[in-house]
């Protein structure tokens, strides 16, 4: 074997191990991340354990979150897909004096062999009610609040 093919080897095999070393450091710092926990007292504190709440099942919890006008109930979460693995990201959040306006992205993600998920987008908007900030209109995953006929 000539010395500019082992050479060759040697400094290909230091990039598959470089490389190896990457993949291996990029999916620790992913897997360990932690979640920022928010206040319930503020309106980010609101959407995460709504979320939570949707995501756990616990629909009765998550309506709690809900504004005394809203339309929307357990039985509307009861209805709609909730993703089976799916990671929420906040994006900006703005609050104008008793309302608050959020933004999300949903990372769903599938185990399908050609598919890697998708990213949603959506807007929360939130106003104080008693003190308490509680969510306006339908979020998501809710589409629609109405009983089907």
């Amino acid at each position: 074997m000539s010395q500019t093919r082992i050479a060759t080897q040697r400094i290909l095999a230091v990039i598959v191990v470089f490389t190896l070393v990457l993949a291996a450091a990029a999916a620790v710092l992913s897997t360990t991340r932690k979640t920022e926990e928010f206040s319930a007292s503020t309106p980010e504190g609101v959407m995460q354990l709504y979320l939570r709440a949707v995501i756990d099942g616990r629909y009765e919890s998550a309506a709690q979150y809900f504004s005394n006008s809203s339309e929307c109930d357990a039985t509307d979460i009861d209805r709609t897909w909730i993703p089976e693995s799916v990671r929420i990201n906040l994006g900006t959040t703005e609050i104008e004096g008793e309302r608050a306006f959020l933004d999300v992205a949903v990372e769903i993600y599938s185990d399908g062999p050609f598919d890697n998920g998708y990213t949603e987008k959506h807007s929360y908007r939130l106003a104080k009610e008693s003190g308490n900030w509680r969510i306006l209109g339908i979020p998501w995953p809710l589409y629609s609040c109405e009983e089907p006929k």
